[in-house]
């Protein structure tokens, strides 16, 4: 495989650090912009939001572009961006910037560039390799941008954050071939959104998505429920999460080319198992013993969902050969929906059924895309 496919790793990685690496000084930020910390948070929330629903016209828009280009206009505005939050005055400007700073990500599609690199057999492991450096991002880059805030306040994070992301535009620059675009373009692309076949692509990944956070929105109490544990402990538990996202994405990577449905109905019904076994988990006394079997729902859970992740852009890629900028922008704002209606649906089933029936909730979503499966990856 092209060694340059790295270079989208690497851009990925700092796209993605950039985006969330502030979270963890959130309550620093508030107290320091003179507001409370939900609205804070609302940081987040409006990047994640303007990016699903930003995404896929900008990509219509600029699909006909030279990706190298577009990857390094995007970058280099996402560095400087960050940059310039490093040093806003008042709440009000960093929300702003954010908004602008999402706008300026969804440029960034290293797996489009990835694609046009390698032939078509090496596709689903050229994806895959960029999308490591998602999970590098939140298991690595992001956790070093809090310590760095940690140390010398919450601003040095975003100058960590623009600094890594202009570096990824240097590299690109230089590293990278032209990528003239062979995607059409233009408000006719939006269109691949009515198909029934994408359509159906899109939902399973919707609703992998939506059945994970059902439970990984509240990992941190389930793990003080099954475990006991509290604190940092929660933290060792979490580690499984990267874990899983790695060697998901390797098993991903490897059989994304593969014909039918038969791996993606099994990775979905893994995933329900999984969200269960939470379930039991729940049901039974906290007890410490419990960290081994809960470690192992954690790794299955993301594992399945990452090695589905590059099977959906490789599928994508293959219904939609002239519109794949706009098929993955749309596949991220699909997964930014599951994400938050999973979230919100699991708080709904904890309000009124309790903690112990969230895997359960999440588990009938994973069912459900086991069956659409059978249909999108035919």
């Amino acid at each position: 495989m092209d060694r340059r496919i790295w270079l989208l790793t690497g851009a990925q990685f700092a796209a993605a650090t950039g985006a969330y690496a502030f979270t963890g000084l959130i309550a620093r930020m508030a107290e320091d912009l003179g507001v409370s910390l939900a609205t804070a948070g609302q940081l987040a929330a409006f990047y994640a939001l303007t990016f699903a629903l930003a995404g896929p016209p900008i990509a219509a828009a600029t699909a006909r572009l030279d990706r190298r280009w577009l990857l390094t206009v995007g970058l280099g505005l996402v560095g400087l961006l960050n940059l310039l939050t490093a040093a806003v005055p008042d709440f009000g400007t960093a929300l702003g910037l954010r908004v602008v700073t999402a706008l300026a990500a969804a440029l960034v599609l290293p797996a489009v560039a990835a694609s046009m690199l390698v032939p078509p057999e090496q596709r689903g492991r050229a994806i895959a390799t960029v999308m490591a450096g998602l999970t590098l991002a939140f298991s690595l880059g992001i956790p070093l941008g809090t310590a760095i805030g940690g140390m010398v306040g919450w601003r040095g994070t975003f100058l960590f954050s623009g600094v890594l992301a202009g570096v990824a535009a240097l590299a690109v620059r230089i590293g990278l071939p032209p990528l003239p675009s062979t995607d059409r373009g233009g408000a006719g692309s939006l269109g691949i959104a009515l198909k029934p076949a994408v359509l159906a692509v899109l939902g399973t990944s919707f609703l992998a998505f939506a059945g994970l956070f059902c439970i990984a929105a509240y990992l941190g109490p389930i793990v003080t429920a099954t475990t006991g544990i509290e604190g940092s402990g929660i933290g060792a538990v979490q580690v499984f999460v990267g874990l899983g996202s790695l060697v998901g994405i390797g098993l991903g990577g490897r059989m994304a080319e593969r014909r039918g449905p038969g791996l993606p109905v099994v990775l979905y019904i893994v995933l329900a198992l999984a969200l269960v076994g939470y379930s039991a988990l729940l049901a039974a006394p906290a007890a410490f013993w419990h960290v081994g079997p809960l470690c192992l729902l954690v790794f299955l859970g993301s594992a399945s969902l990452f090695a589905l992740a590059p099977m959906v852009q490789a599928r994508l890629m293959g219904l939609a050969p002239q519109d794949r900028s706009v098929a993955l922008a749309l596949n991220g704002a699909v997964i930014l929906a599951g994400q938050g209606v999973g979230a919100g649906y699991g708080g709904l089933v904890l309000a009124t059924g309790g903690l112990a029936w969230t895997g359960l909730a999440g588990a009938m979503l994973a069912l459900a895309g086991a069956v659409l499966a059978r249909r999108a990856f035919r």
